[in-house]
């Protein structure tokens, strides 16, 4: 018998091989089982090699809160972002090739829930009539306003009363304008933000669709009280405004209601599930199979967003089960169609354009079919479409609607995923799609996080999956691709604020006026450092209460020595009144929005800093076959590597590691044996080493400022080494 150390089969003796190793990252069963790469961080498969995935750079920052929801729509050279948090819906500008723009601008939700048009006013005995029978619209104690402003006076209902086909309403408060031709009602149902403390519940689902009455494209937007349930069923106004700005570049949005038509019922249209557009027609949709959509009026000029009572609007419930989405889809002859998610089935909608002369009494101009009753849906957010497809993530599997339902298959994740996810945050899982690499991304909380840290990746192309390693880039709420701007703009749920140099409050001089409960002194001509527009503190705890600037003058007089005092004025009232000494602070930063795929690195507002990226080799060994996985050997010895040749389009300098192990059953844990890491640049041929181990792995990371990868054909030099394990 041979000695161990005695070369038995000298044909392996410094073979050459090209590593060849599947694409995609397989994290399901285990290391020695995988063909595929085991382990990666933002890294993507192209062509069927691993590639770093691009950078990314802040392009706005907000300091209200998390955004959950947002569209991007681009319009007339400007791409205009809507995104939603707790708080406020955000507007954000920015060109259609660059993302160098605006914001954020806060959008004004106007009080009126409703519009009544007034046939007559009186201001002496303080009445209104309205045309038709509207007792029910103006119930006693109801409150009604003339103007759609914050500050517009409201009134009361103390009677209505109908007669000679005229409604006549009595209100108190104050004097009913002479010439009134529009009445709202108002309430805080348009738009409640959540508490400042939580629980925070809002959700905002998009979409936009243009009005020939006017003109102009809209946005429609709904504020979902379901982040914590996806079965809410508490409703909320759908809230609609213009794309553009008005004066002085700002938004307003009013709640959406069936105020025109022929039989008008002046309730506002809320629900609790969501709002998509098909067009012509606007679909709002939410509990116990509730469809709904408004009437289009035949004639183009005079269609509007407020018939939902005309022939070709329709109320129906389609089933037992709330719609968290709809979407629109091809649907040939009976365009308009759209697919409808419950959270136990898909329903498809079509257009009947036959309804008019159907026989059947009342006549059918929408068709409800139900596509499956058998399919789950992890979140109202969890689909998204490309190339016509519908990708979706279910509660334990995932799907694809391309005409039919089918189970998308994944036998590389889907374990790691389904095992691991925080069920508990569901909603806030959210889908998205890269097209230019081909991807279907789904971002999730991980384990105990409540915000989402990790993501799913397909390659619809190549029909493969991956992750994003739990890399810092996945740590993303929201987000949108538009086919025109050519990057996602994704928005960040961690706080990062940058606190200026403090400035200490001082007590007003004798000779000026107290503050108010919005204003505070401060020494000397501090109108550079805190001007309108900025934002200020009074603590360096995160997320403390932070105040925007509307006015800042420096004052001096003859008491008031140059360079004086500097009073500062902010929107609200400051909770609790700050005092003498106490230091305030300039701050910016916040929750980024980022534009992705931009370079290699992550630029923020406090610098340019690398992006790690790493991707795992599967086991290489004798045990199982060569390098190059072209012929099975089934030799129980350790494979001896005595020189790796880098074949990358690189940039900047990359580390490789050999991770060694004993056993199939090791772990990496305990077992695992590191050599290196191993460095190389672009212009490194060979890295020669003296490396054995049953079972190898090979990992390489790029941790570099401006670092990138692309891998090719490794080449890898290898003989037998011992016998023993």
């Amino acid at each position: 018998m041979a000695a161990d150390n005695v070369q038995q089969d000298t044909s392996q003796f410094t073979r050459i091989y090209t590593l060849a190793v599947p694409p995609g990252i397989k994290r399901d069963g285990t290391y020695f089982e995988t063909d595929e790469y085991t382990d990666g961080v933002w890294c993507r498969f192209q062509r069927g090699v691993p590639k770093k995935m691009g950078g990314y750079r802040s392009i706005f920052t907000s300091l209200v809160g998390i955004y959950r929801g947002m569209v991007a729509q681009p319009y007339n050279g400007v791409n205009y972002i809507f995104a939603g948090n707790y708080k406020e819906l955000d507007v954000f500008t920015t060109g259609t090739t660059f993302a160098t723009g605006s914001g954020p601008f806060p959008v004004t939700i106007l009080p009126g829930t409703s519009f009544v048009p007034v046939a007559n006013s009186n201001s002496i005995t303080s009445t209104i009539t309205i045309s038709g029978n509207a007792v029910a619209t103006f119930p006693n104690t109801s409150h009604l306003i003339f103007q759609q402003t914050s500050n517009a006076t409201t009134f009361t209902v103390s009677s209505a009363t109908y007669g000679s086909n005229v409604t006549t309403v009595t209100l108190t408060g104050g004097t009913v304008p002479s010439n009134a031709n529009t009445v709202y009602l108002t309430s805080n149902a348009v738009f409640t933000p959540d508490p400042v403390n939580g629980p925070y519940l809002n959700n905002w689902q998009f979409d936009a669709q243009f009005s020939p009455y006017g003109g102009q494209l809209y946005v429609l937007a709904h504020p979902a009280k379901d982040l914590v349930n996806i079965d809410s069923g508490v409703a909320s106004q759908v809230l609609i405004g213009q794309i553009t700005p008005g004066n002085n570049y700002s938004w307003s949005f009013t709640g959406l209601s069936d105020s025109q038509g022929q039989f008008p019922t002046y309730k506002p249209i809320s629900v609790d599930g969501g709002v998509c557009v098909l067009y012509p027609f606007i679909f709002v949709y939410g509990s116990h199979g509730f469809i709904a959509n408004n009437n289009v009026n035949g004639t183009y000029g005079n269609q509007n967003f407020y018939d939902w009572n005309g022939p070709l609007a329709n109320q129906v419930n389609v089933g037992s089960s709330k719609i968290v989405k709809g979407l629109p889809m091809r649907g040939g002859t009976n365009a308009p169609s759209g697919l409808f998610w419950a959270t136990d089935s898909l329903i498809r909608v079509t257009f009947n354009p036959a309804g008019s002369t159907a026989s059947t009494v009342p006549s059918t101009y929408w068709n409800y079919d139900i596509v499956s009753s058998q399919i789950s849906i992890m979140s109202s957010n969890a689909v998204v479409e490309m190339d016509g497809a519908y990708w979706w993530m279910g509660i334990d599997r995932f799907y694809v609607y391309n005409g039919s339902v089918q189970v998308l298959p994944n036998d590389k994740n889907v374990n790691y995923l389904f095992d691991n996810i925080n069920y508990e945050q569901r909603q806030k899982v959210w889908a998205t799609k890269v097209p230019r690499y081909n991807e279907i991304w789904f971002f999730y909380p991980r384990g105990t996080a409540t915000e989402c840290t990790d993501a799913i990746i397909y390659n619809v192309k190549d029909k493969i999956w991956y992750d994003a390693g739990q890399a810092v880039g996945a740590q993303r709420s929201c987000g949108y691709t538009t086919e025109l701007f050519p990057n996602p703009i994704w928005i960040d749920w961690n706080y990062d604020p940058i606190l200026g140099t403090a400035v200490d409050v001082i007590a007003h001089p004798a000779s000026l006026s107290a503050p108010a409960s919005n204003q505070f002194y401060l020494p000397g001509d501090q109108t550079a450092t805190f001007s309108p527009g900025d934002s200020v503190t009074f603590s360096n705890v995160p997320q403390n209460p932070t105040y925007l600037i509307t006015g800042s003058q420096n004052i001096y007089n003859t008491t008031v020595k140059p360079p004086g005092v500097t009073l500062v004025t902010v929107s609200t009232a400051i909770s609790p009144l700050p005092v003498v000494g106490q230091p305030v602070y300039y701050i910016t930063g916040g929750y980024n929005v980022w534009q992705h795929e931009y370079g290699q690195n992550q630029i923020a507002l406090n610098g340019e800093t690398a992006i790690y990226s790493s991707i795992t080799t599967s086991d290489i060994s004798w045990i199982s076959g060569t390098p190059g996985g072209d012929s099975l050997i089934g030799v129980n010895r350790r494979m001896h590597i005595r020189r790796v040749e880098p074949n990358f389009l690189q940039s900047g300098e990359m580390s490789m590691t050999i991770l060694g192990r004993k056993f199939a059953s090791g772990t990496m844990t305990e077992d695992e044996q590191d050599s290196g890491p191993y460095y190389f640049n672009p212009n490194t041929g060979k890295i020669d080493l003296r490396v054995e181990h049953r079972l190898i792995q090979l990992k390489f990371e790029s941790n570099t400022l401006g670092g990138n990868f692309e891998m090719g054909k490794l080449v890898i030099t290898a003989e037998y080494g011992d016998e023993r394990p």
